[in-house]
């Protein structure tokens, strides 16, 4: 194995995490996957699904790994919320990609990355929407625009389709404020306001409400958008206006007490069989001519946002390795990765359409 690419996923043996190690499995045929966490049972017994294949047990938050095993990268598909796991892959010089972090546990995670003199493997933090798929679209298709003005990103979010546990703790952040760019200036939001109706098709127009998500950190540094906005709705307009209601009339604050989260994932978790998974962007700015322009961007995952997650976290592996990047942190959606996650898309069945 000294000889051969081998990669830890943290949480592999999860919703996203199973299907990550199946697009490695299919793409990299010659790699040995180890599937890492706490219940090594589970663990090993996806690891024998695979070909080429181990399990380790392995805590977030007492990272270590067995003096045999020594991967050129470590993937978290679970949430590393106090840094431990990306602090044990600097000290060991271990690349580090993480797809798990909402807005404020990005920035601390950046900052804190300085807090070594040097690295000596690659930090990526691709927490952006979907593994940083929509983040990564929208700049590949912003090359024709001179100035950008603003992104708006909706995202409809299916009741039927699967979703993993972190999905919950990303959503079960609701009466959390926080910041976005509005006309150049930081702006205060509070989640699930500022409500608006968008017709992802002819038979799909939804209510989206105003979200926190770090594409609303990043995009606006990497292309300069005057206004950055990210906005989610549930595929029926019922469970929208419920889910106002409960926050807007104070009883998500009453049930938010740490002894309330059985309650508050019952009525956030309830994954079903797989549904498509939406997002439509909206771009407004100048073209290179300085002419008024917008452009539309939609994106659908027949298979669904968890397959869409596993997606963007493989095209990141596979930039990872194809490419010699350097000891530095990057943002996954600036990865050199254009032709080949095009065609993985297509392969996989994802739909991208720019009007």
């Amino acid at each position: 194995m000294n000889n051969q690419l081998s990669v830890l996923l943290i949480g592999g043996y999860g919703v996203v995490g199973q299907q990550v190690a199946a697009l490695l499995n299919q793409y990299y045929p010659n790699m040995h996957i180890i599937i890492g966490g706490r219940n090594i049972h589970t663990a090993t017994a996806f690891a024998a699904t695979l070909p080429d294949a181990s399990a380790i047990q392995f805590d977030i938050n007492t990272p270590q790994l067995p003096d045999h095993i020594r991967p050129q990268l470590i993937v978290t598909l679970a949430n590393d919320p106090d840094n431990c796991v990306l602090h044990f892959a600097i000290e060991n010089k271990i690349a580090y990609l993480d797809i798990t972090r909402w807005t404020d546990k990005l920035k601390t995670a950046i900052t804190s990355t300085h807090l070594f003199s040097q690295l000596h493997a690659p930090i990526i933090f691709s927490s952006s929407w979907m593994a940083g798929v929509a983040a990564s679209t929208i700049i590949q298709h912003t090359v024709k625009f001179n100035q950008i003005d603003s992104i708006d990103i909706n995202i409809l979010y299916s009741m039927q389709d699967k979703a993993g546990i972190n999905s919950v703790e990303y959503m079960d952040r609701m009466l959390i404020p926080f910041e976005v760019i509005a006309d150049g200036h930081t702006q205060t939001c509070r989640p699930f306001t500022d409500s608006r109706l968008v017709n992802f098709s002819e038979s799909k127009r939804f209510l989206v409400y105003r979200f926190d998500t770090p594409d609303q950190l990043t995009l606006p540094l990497l292309t300069k958008a005057k206004s950055v906005s990210t906005r989610i709705g549930f595929n029926s307009n019922m469970a929208n206006r419920l889910f106002y209601v409960l926050i807007q009339s104070g009883f998500w604050y009453l049930i938010s007490a740490k002894r309330f989260k059985s309650l508050r994932q019952k009525l956030l978790y309830s994954p079903g069989n797989g549904d498509e998974h939406r997002i439509l962007i909206n771009i407004t700015g100048l073209d290179t001519t300085n002419r008024p322009i917008t452009s539309t961007l939609s994106i659908t995952d027949p298979k669904g946002q968890s397959h869409l997650t596993a997606i963007g976290a493989f095209n990141q592996i596979h930039a990872i390795f194809k490419h010699k990047l350097s000891n530095q942190v990057y943002f996954g959606e600036t990865l050199p990765n254009a032709d080949d996650v095009n065609h993985i898309y297509k392969k996989e069945g994802v739909e991208i359409h720019f009007r």
